[in-house]
């Protein structure tokens, strides 16, 4: 999720894996809540129960709240670049729904710390 190189892709489907892998569970004790996420043409969304995290493609039949951003904002959201505020300040993302779970959501999924990509 940093600098994207050369003739890398990305494409914001693999989200779904990397919501799951960046999950922290202990941030969501006690939350239940589905996350939708709109980015650039895909859907996806997350249930959060007590804990624990399911992400699937495709929309969620009853979100509590709906996060819609170009796939540059969701890179930049993710490497903790800017911020979901920032994004919408930017115009580059929307955010619906319930407010105590988005209040939540950038404390639900935290990259590791980066190592360097470079080959000694």
């Amino acid at each position: 999720m940093d600098e994207r190189r050369a003739g890398e892709t990305f494409h914001a489907g693999w989200a779904v894996l990397g919501l799951r892998a960046c999950f922290a569970p202990d941030a969501a004790v006690g939350l239940r809540a589905v996350y939708e996420f709109h980015i650039g043409d895909e859907v996806l969304h997350a249930r959060v129960v007590d804990g624990t995290v399911e992400t699937i493609h495709g929309p969620a039949p009853y979100p509590d709240a709906t996060v819609t951003m170009t796939q540059e904002a969701f890179v930049d959201v993710t490497a903790r670049r800017l911020t979901l505020t920032d994004a919408i300040e930017a115009a580059t993302a929307t955010a619906t729904g319930d407010e105590a779970a988005l209040r939540r959501l950038p404390d639900l999924f935290r990259l590791p710390t980066p190592r360097s990509r470079r080959t000694d």
